[in-house]
């Protein structure tokens, strides 16, 4: 899969060039023209795919940071429209221009992959889900490759954050990623799958009630036995009062 060449490097060198790119909408350029730039193959690229950030983990050694532009791109239209006016219209028309402009790219597709902020558009869904089911075989063929900041590399279907909250408000849920379910049938991929799934379409499962707690084991019965003394033996102290009324007859 082609990706541009600056989302690959350390996450503040990135960082610095992603802003750099999305100020330039600001006067005027679309998201295609400010991302534009030399296409690399991702295969040739060292390091993970990072589809969710920034981590801290992430910073020392170069990665493709593939989240980047988008991660920071809704920050930036954050601070423009919605944190000064909330009513701001601005706000989501920006986010909706950059999405429709995204997600006919596969890089783009992957780069919101797992940002959930770009699938709040109920207009996103569909067509969202759509490109994640045209492009999928590209982005598979990546390899286990991506994490959201862990070191740990893990399979993109793991890591599929918008497309499972997209298809979880359908009236159907799963019509169309079903058919995305890996076909191996290993247990650690079955359970990356159950994992990837939104919960709205997973099946509830009945807790059974858990049992009374036991009761507490009855405290023994105080006696008039000395320490150290058999139980059952007559006390001396007892046997003492009863003998006292013998001897004054």
């Amino acid at each position: 899969m082609l990706v541009p060449r600056f989302v690959h490097g350390l996450t503040r060198d990135v960082k610095k060039e992603s802003l750099r790119r999305i100020r330039l909408m600001k006067k005027g350029a679309r998201w295609s023209e400010a991302m534009e730039d030399e296409l690399v193959d991702v295969a040739t690229l060292p390091g993970l795919v990072v589809v969710n950030g920034p981590g801290v983990l992430m910073g020392f050694d170069p990665q493709t940071h593939i989240y980047s532009p988008f991660f920071w791109g809704w920050r930036t239209c954050l601070d423009w429209y919605y944190s000064r006016d909330p009513h701001d219209t601005r706000y989501q028309d920006a986010l909706h221009t950059i999405f429709l402009d995204a997600v006919g790219t596969p890089w783009g597709v992957l780069g919101m992959i797992a940002d959930w902020h770009w699938t709040l558009n109920s207009t996103h869904h569909w067509p969202y889900v759509q490109a994640v089911e045209r492009h999928w075989d590209e982005l598979v063929a990546i390899g286990d490759r991506f994490t959201t900041g862990s070191t740990t590399p893990m399979p993109l279907w793991y890591l599929m954050d918008s497309p499972a909250k997209s298809s979880s408000r359908w009236d159907s849920p799963l019509t169309s990623t079903r058919r995305l379910a890996p076909k191996a049938s290993t247990p650690s991929t079955a359970a990356c799958w159950r994992s990837a799934q939104p919960r709205a379409s997973r099946g509830r499962r009945e807790r059974s009630p858990k049992p009374p707690p036991a009761p507490p084991p009855p405290s023994p019965r105080r006696t008039g036995c000395r320490r150290g003394a058999a139980a059952g033996a007559p006390s001396p102290g007892l046997a003492g009062t009863q003998s006292a009324p013998a001897a004054r007859r």
